[in-house]
């Protein structure tokens, strides 16, 4: 079933939330669009805001409840105002079936392809393994965004779509990577996924001054905590559809941390990785400990050439654990980012996977 404490979502592109009330004028707007009434197949004949309120006050919301419909608001990252939407439904054991449309007042702003990722997201961390999508033939714009979103195309043939009619249909299915290998564990800690419930702890780390100083970011407010949380939610690893992997850090059930692992090409397998671990629980080489972790499982299971790290060359802690862990210094960036009101310099460290196999004794 889908897992609604997921939600929202969001990315650079669209954020992914459950409808509200004051979507109801956008949405019942957006299905008058002569394309949305001809491809969208919705249940309804004609919506009106008063009826699109009352499906999400009741239908919507308990079908988010129950875990067997997800009808999601695909929103404007910068201002949360209603674009589109997003339906997952007709929820099995492994597999469930998505619709989208966006309103026409924000097309080409790739949101469909972003809100299909998120939405891919959501059905991964919620047990899905396989996502499926219909479309009739005349609707070449879906299937583009369809493809381009990693769906293959299957067959096609006549069926009854979301509207009760009975069409000719062109069938897409994507797989979804199982999250199997999370979380995990190492002698001292626990690596798992992010979740909204870990604002409160995350906010904490990254409210300090101490904490901030080095990254490019000001130290966090609460809500800042909450919009980031709800970007590496669905950042569950370094396989199509999801190219970065989000975990935090815990010790004995404490949140102590995070560490990032992103792609930068995704074509050549080659990542960056970050990480932040509250000063508390400095000194022990805990972050050394989940640093190395993510290490390993970005080089034997994701297949990555080279991991690089790069950080302020004054954050003498980082540059440290980068040693402990067999990274290697490659660059020594003199004044080349203007950060906090100054010029700073840059160290990168890499590590390649050759370095990793050479390690290992015959």
């Amino acid at each position: 079933m889908l897992n609604a404490e997921l939600l929202p979502l969001r990315d650079d592109r669209a954020v992914l939330r459950p409808m509200r009330a004051e979507d109801a004028d956008a949405y019942a707007a957006g299905t008058t669009d002569p394309a949305v009434h001809l491809y969208a197949h919705l249940p309804e004949p004609e919506y009106t805001p008063a009826s699109v309120t009352e499906l999400i006050r009741g239908t919507l919301k308990e079908g988010l409840h129950r875990g067997d419909l997800a009808a999601l608001t695909i929103a404007e990252p910068a201002t949360d105002a209603f674009a589109g939407s997003l339906v997952l439904f007709g929820v099995s054991d492994d597999s469930v079936e998505v619709g989208f449309w966006i309103h026409p007042d924000h097309r080409g702003k790739g949101l469909s392809a972003a809100a299909l990722q998120l939405g891919s997201a959501f059905a991964g961390r919620s047990g899905i393994t396989r996502l499926t999508a219909r479309t009739v033939p005349e609707n070449q714009a879906s299937q583009r965004i369809l493809e381009r979103a990693g769906f293959t195309q299957g067959e096609c043939g006549r069926g009854m779509a979301p509207s009760g009619e009975e069409a000719d249909l062109l069938h897409y299915f994507s797989s979804i990577e199982p999250i199997s290998l999370l979380p995990v564990e190492t002698e001292r800690l626990r690596l798992r996924l992010h979740q909204h419930g870990d604002a409160d702890a995350l906010h904490r780390i990254y409210e300090q001054e101490e904490v901030a100083r080095y990254l490019l970011e000001e130290p966090w407010s609460r809500s800042e905590a909450e919009r980031r949380i709800s970007q590496r939610i669905g950042q569950t690893g370094l396989h199509h559809g999801s190219e970065a992997l989000s975990l935090v850090i815990e010790q004995d059930g404490a949140l102590i941390g995070d560490v990032l692992l992103w792609l930068t090409d995704t074509e050549h397998r080659i990542a960056e990785i970050g990480w932040v671990m509250n000063p508390a629980y400095g000194g022990q080489g805990l972050a050394t400990e989940a640093v190395q972790a993510v290490l390993e499982l970005g080089f034997e299971h994701y297949g990555l050439h080279r991991v690089a790290a790069q950080m302020d060359a004054r954050n003498t802690a980082s540059v440290r654990l980068s040693e402990r862990v067999g990274l290697q210094r490659e660059a020594h960036l003199r004044q080349d980012w203007w950060s906090k009101g100054e010029w700073t310099d840059t160290l990168i460290y890499g590590s390649l996977s050759a370095d990793c196999e050479s390690d290992v004794a015959p």
